[in-house]
């Protein structure tokens, strides 16, 4: 933990940073760079909090559906605007780590972001797919519904569907209920 502090974090931004021995860090955005909160790999309780004002800083809680996987506008895949569950994991598990109520509610509000996106996704497309659909997607789900189930929502409000034969056959059924036999 102390070589990990020592030679990756950054205090005045409050993230560990990629060190490359010829550039030193790499001072960019990425979910990664809070990986050490979702290991336990820091002693100093604060470094949870100083995270969140990285996340706030950085601009990144602006994004009202995920975390991108980095701001770099490439157009591959492993960058903006796309977002990757275990990236969405580090984060939010890493903040529900500090005792203050205010980073906890932004893990809380991270995890109803990504479920209502994720709702979303497979209401329109009927399906999910790749990025969406992978088992880490899914596995991501259920731990925020095992964690956050009393609070989360898809986002929208479901009325009651009910099948059509349902519809034709409860008046039947209730008509005869009433004939003596």
């Amino acid at each position: 933990m102390a070589a990990l502090n020592a030679l990756l974090w950054d205090e005045q931004k409050g993230a560990w940073f990629d060190y490359d021995v010829e550039n030193g860090k790499n001072l960019e955005f990425y979910p990664s760079n809070l990986t050490p909160l979702w290991a336990s790999c820091f002693s100093d309780p604060s470094f949870v909090d100083k995270a969140l004002k990285y996340l706030e800083d950085s601009k990144i809680l602006t994004y009202q559906h995920r975390i991108p996987a980095s701001l770099r506008n490439t157009g591959q895949q492993w960058d903006f605007p796309n977002a990757w569950a275990p990236l969405q994991d580090l984060v939010i598990r890493g903040l529900a780590k500090s005792s203050l109520p205010r980073t906890q509610e932004v893990a809380f509000q991270l995890a109803q972001n990504w479920i209502q996106t994720n709702f979303d996704v497979y209401s329109q497309k009927s399906a999910m797919y790749e990025k969406e659909g992978f088992g880490w997607t899914n596995g991501m789900a259920l731990m925020l519904l095992d964690r956050y189930g009393d609070r989360l929502t898809s986002g929208t409000q479901l009325t009651l569907q009910v099948p059509h034969c349902l519809v034709v056959a409860l008046p039947f059924q209730l008509l005869l209920s009433f004939l003596p036999w």
